[in-house]
């Protein structure tokens, strides 16, 4: 991937009035409340890259107000002067670096046929809560046919297969009818013919794309979800009624539209109609597996991937979210530059945590506002962030309640991420809990009593001198044999190496809670800061900086 989406600018479209966002070739979390725009600024990046495929009066419908299919801004086209409709997004080229800004407009399509944007078209994904309502919405007495949502969802980004692109094919039959014109005589006859034969070769294409995705999707399963499964869940996708035409004549002719079906197996025994026995989360699972090895299996070659998800998650619990978030930071999907829309602020703030040693490669952004007053986009800061702010604006009773917040996360992120802790959902941990918490945690990992006895006066720089720089000891013992004497050379280095390396890391640790644990009954007490004394900027600065360095401490 050459190419970055570096900047979008959107104007007069759907819930916009005007918005301008600068990615500068990051990937892109981004939160807002319902109502602000999340899905207006998927559907744009969707619509812009769907136009290189378009014909021109395809793409400036869209921006034509005596359109009925427009997709104006209701509130900007009431205003005196309305603006003109237009999306434009700027791409960076990755090693020259420069900078080329395509548009499309009522008057401008600037991205048609363009090779750029039609392989990123491809090689892109666009994945919306919609496909997983799609495997759940089904009644008991239905059957779980999935092509109505392959056919939305998964086709338009399938992979050519023999030079042709299956969503052309499924475009040029899909209306059903052979003889639109009604032409007679041996035009008909050709009509009827020519139509068949495409919905052969669409019948002969499709049972190799979904045997595929239906393989990719059991074996994505198994990686990623099936550890807590009590019973060995087996996925099947399907074609069962293959596309077909009969008939060379309006009134003897038939078109039968395919029907993809999706069946489970626990423990071996067939669940005929899944929707009544899975729970939604299960079913989530498994449409996610379905989705994601779509995505895998029909891998484009293109300088610009996008990856945009529109609050696919809504039905997992925080559990699955943050496994999915693991999915989406996994090398199966490096090559995408990833933008992520949710209107969960609590999934928001944890995937912000999850990634925040590689801030430098995101941006946070808020979108807040209406369609009619006009929708902004602010830079969405961590609380440490939030907490430097106001500190070096001298509002230190604010720092330090944000120094707070950033503390109780980094505490219940270390139980989580460092010690392995299984916290149930819902189960509430005061900040000092969770500070102690680590601190028995870390202290399981350490030879305590040596360390309390022995090193807890010894400055960090003279503890390599409690043990002997060489072994001329041991050498020169007469009463040990040479295996012993190999022996004890190696317990010695053990020795060395422990007062130096992972235990006293550790230790550091250790101190770092300890000196926050001190905190909590003033700098990080919220109820302590109107009082007297006033709170010191020098002891804000230093809850900053140990909270800092207990955020680096939190590692696997």
């Amino acid at each position: 991937m050459t190419s970055r989406l570096h900047h979008i600018e959107i104007c007069n479209f759907k819930a916009f009035r005007e918005l301008s966002l600068n990615l500068e070739g990051r990937h892109l979390l981004i939160y807002g409340p319902n109502g602000s725009g999340k899905s207006s600024l998927y559907w744009a990046l969707y619509t812009f890259l769907q136009s290189a495929r378009k014909t021109n009066s395809d793409v400036k419908k869209y921006f034509d107000s005596t359109n009925s299919q427009n997709l104006l801004n209701i509130h900007e086209q009431g205003a005196a002067t309305p603006k003109l409709g237009e999306i434009a997004l700027t791409l960076r080229d990755t090693v020259t670096k420069i900078d080329t800004t395509y548009r499309i407009s009522q008057a401008d399509h600037s991205t048609y046929r363009q090779p750029t944007i039609l392989k990123g078209d491809l090689a892109s994904d666009f994945i919306t809560y919609r496909f997983f309502f799609g495997f759940s919405h089904f009644r008991n007495s239905e059957k779980f046919d999935l092509w109505p949502l392959f056919e939305k969802e998964i086709l338009p980004f399938c992979v050519s297969t023999g030079g042709k692109v299956p969503l052309d094919s499924w475009n040029a039959i899909k209306s059903g009818d052979p003889n639109p014109y009604a032409s007679r005589g041996l035009s008909g006859t050709y009509a009827y013919d020519s139509f068949t034969r495409k919905v052969n070769d669409f019948a002969t294409m499709l049972p190799g794309i979904v045997d595929s995705i239906s393989t990719e999707a059991q074996r994505f399963y198994d990686m990623h979800f099936s550890a807590k499964d009590p019973a060995k869940v087996s996925l099947k996708l399907g074609v069962t009624t293959p596309p077909s035409a009969f008939g060379s004549n309006q009134n003897d002719f038939k078109f039968t539209k395919p029907v993809i079906e999706f069946g489970v197996q626990i423990d071996g025994k067939t669940i005929h109609r899944p929707q009544t026995f899975l729970n939604e989360a299960k079913l989530t699972q498994l449409a996610l597996s379905v989705r994601f090895a779509a995505s895998l299996v029909n891998l484009h070659q293109s300088d610009l991937k996008l990856l945009v998800l529109d609050d696919l998650l809504v039905s997992l619990d925080m559990s699955n979210r943050m496994k999915v978030v693991e999915i989406l930071l996994s090398e199966q999907f490096a090559n995408y530059q990833k933008i992520i829309l949710t209107h969960d602020l609590g999934f928001f703030r944890e995937f912000h945590r999850v990634i925040a040693d590689n801030h430098s490669e995101w941006c946070f952004k808020k979108l807040q506002g209406n369609s009619k007053d006009g929708i902004t986009i602010k830079e969405e800061k961590s609380p440490i962030e939030k907490a430097e702010d106001y500190l070096n604006n001298h509002d230190l009773e604010e720092a330090a309640a944000c120094l707070r917040k950033a503390a109780e996360d980094s505490a219940q992120k270390f139980r989580k991420v460092a010690l392995r802790e299984i916290i149930p959902p819902g189960e509430f941990h005061s900040l000092t809990e969770n500070l102690r918490a680590a601190r028995n945690g870390l202290s399981k990992k350490l030879p305590l009593g040596i360390f309390e006895r022995v090193l807890a006066g010894v400055p960090e720089e003279h503890r390599n001198k409690l043990v002997r720089l060489n072994d001329d000891d041991i050498d020169g013992d007469p009463t040990l044999d040479a295996g012993t004497k190999g022996k004890l050379k190696c317990q010695r280095r053990e020795l060395s190496k422990s007062l130096n390396d992972l235990d006293l890391q550790h230790l550091r640790t250790i101190k770092i809670v300890d000196d926050i644990l001190k905190m909590t009954g003033r700098v990080l007490n919220p109820a302590a800061h109107w009082g007297e004394p006033a709170l010191y900027d020098a002891e804000v600065r230093k809850a900053l900086m140990l909270i800092k360095q207990f955020e680096k401490s939190i590692r696997p």
